[in-house]
Protein backbone atom coordinates (compact mmCIF):
# COMPACT_ATOMS: atom_id res chain seq x y z
CA UNK A 1 0.00 0.00 0.00
CA UNK A 2 1.12 3.56 -0.31
CA UNK A 3 0.66 6.34 1.53
CA UNK A 4 1.13 10.49 0.47
CA UNK A 5 2.09 12.47 3.46
CA UNK A 6 1.05 16.26 2.46
CA UNK A 7 2.03 19.01 4.53
CA UNK A 8 1.39 22.50 4.85
CA UNK A 9 3.94 25.43 5.85
CA UNK A 10 1.99 28.05 7.51
CA UNK A 11 1.25 30.36 10.65
CA UNK A 12 -0.46 29.10 14.06
CA UNK A 13 -3.89 31.00 13.51
CA UNK A 14 -4.48 29.11 10.19
CA UNK A 15 -3.70 25.70 11.14
CA UNK A 16 -7.04 24.76 12.64
CA UNK A 17 -8.84 26.41 10.14
CA UNK A 18 -7.22 23.73 7.71
CA UNK A 19 -7.60 21.38 9.79
CA UNK A 20 -11.14 21.33 10.22
CA UNK A 21 -11.58 22.65 6.35
CA UNK A 22 -10.11 19.07 5.60
CA UNK A 23 -12.31 16.93 8.19
CA UNK A 24 -15.90 19.29 6.81
CA UNK A 25 -15.04 18.92 2.63
CA UNK A 26 -12.52 15.63 2.20
CA UNK A 27 -13.40 13.73 5.92
CA UNK A 28 -9.74 13.93 6.34
CA UNK A 29 -9.15 12.47 9.95
CA UNK A 30 -5.92 12.41 12.01
CA UNK A 31 -4.18 15.49 11.32
CA UNK A 32 -0.76 16.26 12.51
CA UNK A 33 -0.12 19.96 14.15
CA UNK A 34 3.41 21.68 14.81
CA UNK A 35 3.57 24.65 16.68
CA UNK A 36 6.01 26.80 18.98
CA UNK A 37 3.13 27.18 21.29
CA UNK A 38 4.67 24.18 23.64
CA UNK A 39 2.19 23.27 26.74
CA UNK A 40 0.48 24.81 29.30
CA UNK A 41 1.45 23.97 32.67
CA UNK A 42 -1.93 22.16 32.80
CA UNK A 43 -1.71 20.29 29.82
CA UNK A 44 1.94 19.39 30.70
CA UNK A 45 0.55 17.49 34.21
CA UNK A 46 -2.27 15.76 31.90
CA UNK A 47 1.11 14.02 30.31
CA UNK A 48 3.44 13.84 33.00
CA UNK A 49 5.77 16.21 31.13
CA UNK A 50 8.28 17.79 33.62
CA UNK A 51 10.21 20.21 30.96
CA UNK A 52 8.22 22.86 29.39
CA UNK A 53 9.14 25.34 26.63
CA UNK A 54 10.49 28.44 27.35
CA UNK A 55 8.03 31.48 27.14
CA UNK A 56 7.02 33.21 24.34
CA UNK A 57 8.54 30.27 22.45
CA UNK A 58 7.99 30.03 18.72
CA UNK A 59 7.46 32.76 15.81
CA UNK A 60 4.13 31.61 15.05
CA UNK A 61 4.95 29.16 12.45
CA UNK A 62 3.37 26.26 12.38
CA UNK A 63 2.76 23.40 9.65
CA UNK A 64 -0.40 20.78 9.45
CA UNK A 65 0.41 17.18 7.89
CA UNK A 66 -1.93 14.38 6.80
CA UNK A 67 -1.91 11.41 5.21
CA UNK A 68 -3.83 9.37 2.97
CA UNK A 69 -4.15 5.94 1.48
CA UNK A 70 -3.77 5.78 -2.04
CA UNK A 71 -5.94 3.02 -3.63
CA UNK A 72 -7.42 2.03 -7.02
CA UNK A 73 -11.02 2.89 -7.15
CA UNK A 74 -12.18 -0.67 -7.03
CA UNK A 75 -10.23 -1.74 -4.74
CA UNK A 76 -11.08 1.47 -2.21
CA UNK A 77 -15.01 0.48 -2.62
CA UNK A 78 -13.80 -3.08 -1.46
CA UNK A 79 -11.91 -1.74 1.54
CA UNK A 80 -15.04 0.33 2.48
CA UNK A 81 -17.27 -2.56 1.98
CA UNK A 82 -15.59 -5.21 4.26
CA UNK A 83 -14.64 -2.83 7.06
CA UNK A 84 -18.36 -1.73 7.09
CA UNK A 85 -19.51 -5.69 7.48
CA UNK A 86 -17.24 -5.90 9.82
CA UNK A 87 -18.05 -3.15 11.91
CA UNK A 88 -21.91 -4.20 12.38
CA UNK A 89 -20.66 -8.42 12.99
CA UNK A 90 -20.28 -8.16 16.90
CA UNK A 91 -18.07 -11.31 17.13
CA UNK A 92 -15.04 -9.67 14.86
CA UNK A 93 -12.16 -8.45 16.86
CA UNK A 94 -12.19 -4.80 15.84
CA UNK A 95 -9.03 -3.59 17.19
CA UNK A 96 -7.40 -5.18 14.10
CA UNK A 97 -9.67 -3.89 11.78
CA UNK A 98 -8.59 -2.73 8.03
CA UNK A 99 -8.08 0.74 7.69
CA UNK A 100 -10.84 2.93 6.17
CA UNK A 101 -10.22 6.28 6.44
CA UNK A 102 -8.74 8.89 4.35
CA UNK A 103 -8.65 6.62 1.62
CA UNK A 104 -8.61 8.00 -2.17
CA UNK A 105 -7.87 7.56 -5.25
CA UNK A 106 -4.68 9.12 -7.81
CA UNK A 107 -7.38 11.46 -8.74
CA UNK A 108 -8.99 12.56 -5.83
CA UNK A 109 -5.58 12.95 -4.62
CA UNK A 110 -4.43 15.77 -7.15
CA UNK A 111 -8.17 17.34 -6.37
CA UNK A 112 -7.67 17.57 -2.97
CA UNK A 113 -4.17 19.39 -3.73
CA UNK A 114 -5.97 21.75 -5.97
CA UNK A 115 -8.68 22.41 -3.73
CA UNK A 116 -6.38 22.89 -1.12
CA UNK A 117 -3.89 25.57 -2.58
CA UNK A 118 -7.78 27.02 -3.79
CA UNK A 119 -8.56 27.47 0.35
CA UNK A 120 -5.25 28.46 1.31
CA UNK A 121 -5.21 31.20 -1.25
CA UNK A 122 -8.93 32.11 -0.28
CA UNK A 123 -7.68 32.16 3.67
CA UNK A 124 -4.91 34.80 2.84
CA UNK A 125 -7.55 37.48 2.62
CA UNK A 126 -8.42 37.08 6.07
CA UNK A 127 -5.83 35.79 8.42
CA UNK A 128 -2.26 35.36 8.36
CA UNK A 129 -0.97 31.97 6.39
CA UNK A 130 2.75 32.66 6.20
CA UNK A 131 4.55 30.67 3.82
CA UNK A 132 1.53 28.69 2.60
CA UNK A 133 4.17 26.13 1.22
CA UNK A 134 2.13 22.20 0.38
CA UNK A 135 4.82 19.74 0.00
CA UNK A 136 3.85 15.82 -0.72
CA UNK A 137 5.74 12.84 0.25
CA UNK A 138 5.59 9.09 -0.15
CA UNK A 139 5.63 6.12 1.65
CA UNK A 140 5.12 2.48 1.48
CA UNK A 141 4.25 0.17 3.87
CA UNK A 142 7.24 -1.72 3.73
CA UNK A 143 9.54 1.52 5.21
CA UNK A 144 7.29 1.66 8.03
CA UNK A 145 8.19 -2.19 8.16
CA UNK A 146 11.93 -2.08 8.13
CA UNK A 147 11.63 1.06 10.70
CA UNK A 148 10.69 -2.01 13.50
CA UNK A 149 14.33 -3.26 12.77
CA UNK A 150 15.81 -0.54 15.71
CA UNK A 151 13.35 -2.12 18.19
CA UNK A 152 12.92 -5.26 17.32
CA UNK A 153 15.56 -7.79 19.34
CA UNK A 154 15.45 -11.12 19.53
CA UNK A 155 14.05 -12.56 23.05
CA UNK A 156 12.76 -15.69 24.92
CA UNK A 157 9.82 -17.02 26.21
CA UNK A 158 10.12 -20.39 27.82
CA UNK A 159 11.76 -22.56 25.63
CA UNK A 160 10.92 -20.76 22.80
CA UNK A 161 13.23 -18.28 21.44
CA UNK A 162 12.08 -15.89 19.36
CA UNK A 163 14.36 -13.63 16.45
CA UNK A 164 13.71 -11.66 13.90
CA UNK A 165 16.01 -12.71 10.68
CA UNK A 166 18.45 -9.64 10.37
CA UNK A 167 19.47 -11.16 13.54
CA UNK A 168 22.32 -14.05 14.67
CA UNK A 169 21.06 -16.22 16.48
CA UNK A 170 23.20 -16.97 19.92
CA UNK A 171 24.97 -20.65 20.82
CA UNK A 172 23.31 -20.45 24.25
CA UNK A 173 19.77 -19.95 22.05
CA UNK A 174 20.59 -22.98 20.19
CA UNK A 175 18.94 -25.84 22.43
CA UNK A 176 15.61 -23.69 22.13
CA UNK A 177 12.99 -23.45 19.90
CA UNK A 178 13.53 -21.42 17.29
CA UNK A 179 10.86 -18.85 16.27
CA UNK A 180 12.11 -16.94 13.27
CA UNK A 181 9.37 -14.20 13.03
CA UNK A 182 9.33 -10.69 11.50
CA UNK A 183 7.24 -7.55 12.62
CA UNK A 184 5.07 -6.62 10.17
CA UNK A 185 1.41 -5.15 9.61
CA UNK A 186 0.19 -7.72 11.55
CA UNK A 187 -0.12 -9.00 15.17
CA UNK A 188 2.40 -11.39 16.37
CA UNK A 189 5.76 -10.69 17.37
CA UNK A 190 5.68 -12.70 20.95
CA UNK A 191 6.84 -9.34 22.81
CA UNK A 192 3.21 -8.41 23.68
CA UNK A 193 1.91 -10.16 26.87
CA UNK A 194 -0.99 -12.01 25.38
CA UNK A 195 1.24 -13.98 22.76
CA UNK A 196 3.46 -14.58 25.25
CA UNK A 197 0.81 -16.26 27.38
CA UNK A 198 -0.43 -17.95 24.70
CA UNK A 199 3.31 -19.39 23.78
CA UNK A 200 3.37 -20.47 27.41
CA UNK A 201 0.35 -22.32 27.45
CA UNK A 202 1.02 -23.74 24.29
CA UNK A 203 4.61 -24.99 25.46
CA UNK A 204 3.19 -26.49 28.86
CA UNK A 205 -0.32 -27.94 26.95
CA UNK A 206 0.63 -28.33 23.44
CA UNK A 207 2.78 -31.45 23.21
CA UNK A 208 1.46 -34.28 21.56
CA UNK A 209 -1.24 -32.14 19.72
CA UNK A 210 -1.11 -33.21 15.98
CA UNK A 211 -4.14 -31.49 14.53
CA UNK A 212 -4.40 -27.48 15.56
CA UNK A 213 -6.59 -24.57 14.94
CA UNK A 214 -4.97 -21.15 15.12
CA UNK A 215 -7.64 -18.36 15.06
CA UNK A 216 -7.13 -15.00 14.28
CA UNK A 217 -3.09 -16.32 13.45
CA UNK A 218 -1.86 -12.47 12.45
CA UNK A 219 2.28 -13.00 11.76
CA UNK A 220 1.57 -17.00 11.82
CA UNK A 221 3.60 -17.12 15.56
CA UNK A 222 0.81 -19.83 17.44
CA UNK A 223 0.67 -21.75 14.19
CA UNK A 224 4.72 -21.97 13.60
CA UNK A 225 5.37 -22.86 17.16
CA UNK A 226 2.90 -25.57 17.05
CA UNK A 227 4.53 -27.17 13.95
CA UNK A 228 8.08 -26.58 15.62
CA UNK A 229 6.38 -28.41 18.35
CA UNK A 230 5.79 -31.49 16.45
CA UNK A 231 2.01 -30.55 15.13
CA UNK A 232 1.27 -32.88 11.87
CA UNK A 233 -1.63 -30.30 10.42
CA UNK A 234 -1.93 -26.20 11.52
CA UNK A 235 -5.30 -24.34 10.10
CA UNK A 236 -5.15 -21.06 10.36
CA UNK A 237 -7.85 -18.02 10.19
CA UNK A 238 -7.83 -14.25 9.91
CA UNK A 239 -10.28 -11.33 9.19
CA UNK A 240 -6.97 -9.47 7.65
CA UNK A 241 -6.15 -9.83 4.22
CA UNK A 242 -2.34 -8.56 4.74
CA UNK A 243 -1.78 -11.87 6.92
CA UNK A 244 -1.36 -14.06 3.70
CA UNK A 245 2.17 -12.41 2.99
CA UNK A 246 3.17 -12.19 6.87
CA UNK A 247 2.64 -16.23 7.52
CA UNK A 248 3.88 -17.10 4.09
CA UNK A 249 6.81 -14.89 4.93
CA UNK A 250 7.65 -16.03 8.01
CA UNK A 251 6.88 -19.46 7.15
CA UNK A 252 9.39 -19.59 4.95
CA UNK A 253 12.38 -18.04 7.34
CA UNK A 254 11.05 -21.32 9.39
CA UNK A 255 12.15 -24.07 7.03
CA UNK A 256 8.19 -24.41 6.45
CA UNK A 257 5.83 -24.45 4.01
CA UNK A 258 2.13 -22.72 3.33
CA UNK A 259 0.85 -26.45 2.34
CA UNK A 260 1.69 -27.06 6.47
CA UNK A 261 -0.01 -24.48 7.98
CA UNK A 262 -3.30 -22.83 5.00
CA UNK A 263 -4.51 -20.01 5.80
CA UNK A 264 -8.29 -19.31 5.45
CA UNK A 265 -9.47 -15.36 5.50
CA UNK A 266 -12.48 -15.42 6.88
CA UNK A 267 -14.75 -14.95 10.24
CA UNK A 268 -15.68 -18.56 11.27
CA UNK A 269 -18.41 -17.22 13.28
CA UNK A 270 -19.61 -15.09 10.33
CA UNK A 271 -22.43 -15.94 7.75
CA UNK A 272 -20.96 -15.69 4.31
CA UNK A 273 -21.01 -19.22 2.25
CA UNK A 274 -17.09 -19.58 2.51
CA UNK A 275 -17.61 -18.85 6.33
CA UNK A 276 -20.18 -21.23 6.86
CA UNK A 277 -18.32 -24.23 5.15
CA UNK A 278 -15.06 -23.35 6.87
CA UNK A 279 -16.96 -23.50 9.85
CA UNK A 280 -18.50 -27.11 8.63
CA UNK A 281 -15.17 -28.46 7.75
CA UNK A 282 -13.61 -27.87 11.32
CA UNK A 283 -16.91 -29.15 12.95
CA UNK A 284 -16.46 -32.56 10.59
CA UNK A 285 -12.75 -32.97 11.16
CA UNK A 286 -12.29 -32.36 15.02
CA UNK A 287 -8.79 -30.55 15.80
CA UNK A 288 -6.82 -31.76 19.12
CA UNK A 289 -5.53 -28.16 19.84
CA UNK A 290 -7.31 -24.62 19.33
CA UNK A 291 -5.81 -21.23 20.18
CA UNK A 292 -7.46 -18.08 20.16
CA UNK A 293 -5.21 -14.97 20.61
CA UNK A 294 -7.98 -12.39 20.25
CA UNK A 295 -10.15 -10.41 22.33
CA UNK A 296 -12.79 -11.16 25.10
CA UNK A 297 -15.66 -10.23 23.27
CA UNK A 298 -14.29 -12.78 20.52
CA UNK A 299 -13.43 -15.46 23.00
CA UNK A 300 -17.00 -14.95 25.00
CA UNK A 301 -18.62 -15.31 21.20
CA UNK A 302 -16.40 -18.38 20.59
CA UNK A 303 -17.06 -20.44 24.37
CA UNK A 304 -19.81 -22.13 22.50
CA UNK A 305 -18.75 -22.63 19.32
CA UNK A 306 -14.82 -23.98 19.72
CA UNK A 307 -16.08 -27.47 21.71
CA UNK A 308 -17.73 -28.42 18.30
CA UNK A 309 -14.03 -27.96 16.75
CA UNK A 310 -12.40 -30.03 19.41
CA UNK A 311 -12.06 -33.99 19.77
CA UNK A 312 -12.68 -34.76 23.28
CA UNK A 313 -10.10 -34.10 25.89
CA UNK A 314 -8.58 -31.44 23.19
CA UNK A 315 -7.09 -28.35 24.66
CA UNK A 316 -8.64 -24.91 24.07
CA UNK A 317 -5.95 -22.10 24.35
CA UNK A 318 -7.44 -18.55 24.50
CA UNK A 319 -5.82 -14.93 25.12
CA UNK A 320 -5.96 -11.25 24.51
CA UNK A 321 -8.49 -10.74 27.74
CA UNK A 322 -8.01 -7.52 29.82
CA UNK A 323 -8.07 -7.06 33.30
CA UNK A 324 -11.79 -6.18 33.40
CA UNK A 325 -12.79 -8.45 30.76
CA UNK A 326 -11.27 -11.81 32.83
CA UNK A 327 -14.50 -12.49 34.65
CA UNK A 328 -16.61 -12.25 31.90
CA UNK A 329 -14.65 -14.57 29.78
CA UNK A 330 -14.45 -16.70 32.99
CA UNK A 331 -18.47 -17.05 33.60
CA UNK A 332 -18.77 -17.98 29.72
CA UNK A 333 -16.69 -20.23 29.91
CA UNK A 334 -17.91 -22.21 33.29
CA UNK A 335 -21.24 -21.49 31.50
CA UNK A 336 -20.41 -24.53 28.64
CA UNK A 337 -20.70 -27.77 30.20
CA UNK A 338 -18.28 -28.89 27.57
CA UNK A 339 -15.39 -27.01 29.30
CA UNK A 340 -13.21 -27.69 32.15
CA UNK A 341 -10.84 -25.10 33.24
CA UNK A 342 -7.40 -26.40 33.96
CA UNK A 343 -5.86 -22.87 34.19
CA UNK A 344 -5.72 -18.91 34.22
CA UNK A 345 -2.14 -17.30 33.48
CA UNK A 346 -1.63 -13.75 33.71
CA UNK A 347 0.71 -11.40 32.93
CA UNK A 348 0.53 -7.49 33.89
CA UNK A 349 -3.03 -6.60 33.11
CA UNK A 350 -3.61 -9.60 30.33
CA UNK A 351 -4.90 -13.37 31.22
CA UNK A 352 -5.58 -16.24 29.17
CA UNK A 353 -7.46 -19.30 30.15
CA UNK A 354 -6.76 -23.10 29.59
CA UNK A 355 -9.37 -25.45 28.66
CA UNK A 356 -9.61 -28.75 28.19
CA UNK A 357 -13.20 -30.33 26.72
CA UNK A 358 -14.74 -32.98 28.78
CA UNK A 359 -15.24 -36.99 27.79
CA UNK A 360 -18.80 -37.69 27.38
Amino acid sequence: MIWRKISVKTKEEAVEILAAYLFDRWEIEGVEIEDGKGLTEEEAKQIFADILPAENAGNGEASLSFYLEILPEEEKKARKALVEKEFLDETVDHSYTLNSSNIFTEEECREILSDLKRELSEMAEYTEIGKGEISVSETEDKDWMNAWKDFFHAFSVGNFFISPSWEEVPKEAEEKTLLSIDPGTTFGTGQHETTKLCLLALEKYGKGRERVLDLGTGSGILGIAALKMGAKEVFATDLDPLCEGAVEDNLLKNNLSKEQLPLFIGNILGQEKEEIAFKKTCEEKPFSLVLANILAPVIVALALEVPKFLEEGGIFISSGIIDEKAEEVRKSLEAVKEWEILEELQEGEWHAFVCRKRKD
